[in-house]
């Protein structure tokens, strides 16, 4: 396996990269989330608007960093490695989804069997009304999925038209799922081909592929096909999900973002996108919450009609309690809880 570097290139730099990229992503993310701010500038609320597709980005480079963790740990059991995403991810999600669920729980807003629902993470596959966000249980099934791609990709001698195919296929059986009512997993399916361009890109870091001129070329037909089907959708020619438009783009802008990010080389502001990536799960986790409880929480920090007070505070917020979250769960929760999954 190729060793990222501080002159790591091409494909290496979103390796090298990762946790600025996902500080982008998450901070995208909640600008997103700030549903009822407006920046009254057609330009920047354009962009606001688009901020779902930081979601993409978190999935593509999940991706990367899953390829390389699996490759590095070959022989590793699937249990073991299993435990070990799953003891990233859950204690954080138990923990903010427990105590508001016994929050709503408490004001009668949700059944105690939604709660324990919430908590199980199968929740989405169900469709069960009131329980929490589909992030967490979309990544934990990507998680599973990955192990058997990754090997697909390996043996594969045509590796970018298998990720090209997850594009019809994520859309194909979101056609599918629309008949026998299992239409509402598609925010999961919408992201499988977010997915799949990042297990392709850790698969080109791991092999050392370097980023040609033909994949730069390949890159932006992709964008370019993505921009004509926003034209499309836009005029109402044809209707397919803004994600798989989003899906077009984010590869090359992760390794935009990466480029300048290494090109700029402006420690401060890569110390900021970094707290942002290294704490993204629990910020998103209580983001979620904010974005649910706005009308709970503005009575007490809503100060003015563009909403603007409110956001800074409540976000302010959000981030103090994340990073209390993240560093007391590594300190005390997530090696009990990989020890006892590693025992189950």
């Amino acid at each position: 396996m190729v060793e990222i570097t501080k002159k790591a290139k091409g494909y290496g730099l979103l390796s090298r990269r990762r946790e600025e990229l996902m500080g982008i992503a998450m901070l995208w993310v909640m600008l997103f989330h700030a549903y009822a701010f407006h920046f009254q500038v057609a330009a920047l609320d354009t962009v606001k608007e688009l901020g779902f597709s930081g979601v993409d980005g978190f999935f593509l480079l999940s991706g990367v960093g899953l390829y390389g963790s699996i490759v590095r740990r070959e022989s590793e059991p699937f249990s073991a490695y299993f435990a070990r995403r799953c003891a990233r991810v859950l204690p954080a999600y138990w923990l903010v989804v427990g105590i508001y669920s016994l929050w709503l729980r408490a004001q009668g807003r949700i059944s105690l069997k939604t709660a324990l629902w919430s908590l199980s993470t199968f929740h989405y596959w169900f469709h069960i009304p009131g329980s929490f966000n589909w992030y967490i249980p979309a990544l934990l099934l990507f998680y599973l999925l990955a192990p058997f791609w990754v090997r697909l990709l390996r043996r594969s001698r045509c590796k970018g038209l298998l990720t090209i195919l997850a594009f019809p296929a994520a859309y194909g059986l979101y056609r599918l799922s629309i008949p026998v009512g299992l239409n509402y997993m598609s925010d999961f399916l919408d992201r499988v081909p977010a997915f799949a361009l990042g297990l392709l890109a850790g698969c080109c870091i791991s092999e050392g592929t370097p980023l040609t001129r033909k994949h730069a070329a390949a890159w932006a037909a992709g964008a370019a096909a993505g921009a004509v089907t926003a034209f499309l959708l836009a005029r109402g020619v044809l209707y397919i999900s803004t994600c798989y438009i989003a899906a077009a783009f984010v590869m090359p802008l992760c390794l935009f973002f990466a480029k300048t990010l290494d090109v700029l080389h402006w420690e401060p502001l890569c110390r900021i996108l970094r707290f942002f990536g290294t704490y993204s799960l629990e910020i998103y986790l209580l983001n979620v919450v904010v974005t649910r409880e706005f009308e709970t929480l503005a009575p007490w920090f809503d100060r003015d009609g563009r909403h603007a007070a409110y956001y800074l505070t409540v976000y302010a917020l959000n981030l103090l309690l994340a990073y209390l979250l993240h560093n007391g769960i590594e300190k005390i929760l997530r090696p009990k809880v990989r020890a006892l999954l590693r025992k189950a």
